[in-house]
């Protein structure tokens, strides 16, 4: 029983001891805290300014089976399949979001917005590329210097290898494949940083964040980025119901040109024929009246078509209601420049204490191996 109680007592001792040895040399640990506590200052100071822009939407899906089924069979004449469009599916996928914006044609949409950034117009691709310019050669960054030829060094080495790679000439031409350079590249991943979508899937809202080092380029940017994702949306559900519409319009159209042809041939038929009252001309004339009769019920159900059509496009186009609309940012996202001096001086604390505990057991080895070595130099 007196085991525990003497280790727990050696424990104390051992406690105090270490905390003692850390009192004494409690000047090295300052000075540690100040110099690292400096560095944060400085990285702090030299970071530049990023500027968040939100904006928070929720989307609605509308549907009407009654209407889906009455254009099923006409659908299926043109290889059309309604079922996932006007069935009672009619939620859009939460997936299909992030998706859609880290997609290559999107991104090179977003790419061609106009900006402002300090006055001055140019595209947004320009600008991209003179911000990841600018954090590259920023040299009062320290972590970007590190970095850079620490983490960075891979995809450096990597972009100066495939820059001449992509330079060769390509002998092998595929229209419907598309290389992205090198440079290209470069920007989608630094844009995918840059953008930020977070689906909810149990509220139902979605929230789109871009990060600038220009406020008004962040809200620019965010409000085109919900724009051209809800007209994406938009596209991809009423895809199916839009096939139908034109293709709906378009046989309507040829079915119109027919009955107004057979109009004109019985109204010649019978001009021509005002005094005949033979059993041919009877013959002849029913035939064109019944053909007539059909090709207007056809052109009639064709019209009633179009109009089902098109409500069913307008059922299947999503509603979106925006929660948080984009507001130009006047407050800083980063750097939090307290925090940023708080870590550092943090780091030099850690670092400053654990030289001064492992100072003495450094100094003892070395002596141990001095020592060492000395003896085997005079003991042949």
């Amino acid at each position: 029983m007196k085991q525990p109680h003497q280790a727990t007592e050696s424990d104390a001792v051992d406690i105090v001891e270490l905390l003692q040895k850390i009192w004494q040399d409690r000047i090295l640990v300052f000075i540690m805290i100040g110099i690292f506590a400096t560095i944060g200052i400085i990285f702090a100071l030299s970071s530049t300014n990023v500027y968040s822009a939100t904006t928070t939407f929720i989307p609605k899906g509308q549907s009407s089976g009654a209407v889906g089924s009455s254009l099923s069979g006409l659908a299926s004449l043109a290889g059309i399949n309604l079922g996932s469009v006007s069935g009672s599916n009619s939620e859009i996928p939460s997936s299909m979001y992030p998706m859609i914006l880290n997609s290559i044609p999107f991104q090179k949409k977003i790419l061609a917005v106009s900006v402002a950034p300090k006055g001055q117009k140019i595209l947004f691709k320009e600008h991209l590329k003179s911000q990841m310019n600018f954090e590259y050669s920023n040299s009062l960054s320290l972590l970007s210097l590190l970095k850079k030829y620490t983490l960075g060094l891979p995809a450096w080495v990597k972009g100066k290898l495939f820059k001449k790679m992509n330079a060769l000439p390509s002998y092998v031409e595929m229209p419907t494949i598309k290389r992205l350079s090198y440079e290209d590249e470069e920007l989608s991943n630094y844009l995918k940083e840059m953008i930020n979508i977070d689906v909810n899937e149990e509220e139902g809202f979605i929230n789109i964040t871009y990060k600038d080092q220009d406020p008004q380029s962040a809200a620019i940017i965010a409000l085109k980025t919900q724009t051209l994702l809800q007209e994406e949306v938009i596209n991809f559900k009423i895809k199916n119901a839009q096939e139908l519409l034109t293709f709906t319009e378009s046989l309507k159209d040829e079915k119109k040109m027919f009955f107004e042809a057979l109009q004109d041939e019985l109204a010649t038929f019978r001009d021509q024929h005002q005094n005949i009252s033979s059993g041919i001309f009877k013959n002849k004339l029913s035939r064109l009246e019944s053909e007539l009769a059909i090709a207007r019920s056809v052109y009639e159900e064709l019209a009633k078509q179009v109009e089902q059509a098109r409500i069913q496009v307008r059922k299947d186009t999503p509603i979106f209601t925006i929660i948080d609309p984009v507001v130009i940012p006047n407050q800083r996202t980063s750097p939090k420049r307290t925090m940023i001096v708080v870590i550092y001086s943090f780091v030099g604390l850690i670092i400053g204490i654990a030289y001064v505990l492992i100072k003495e057991p450094i100094k003892y080895l070395a002596n141990s191996i001095t020592k060492t070595n000395a003896n085997k130099g005079t003991n042949p």
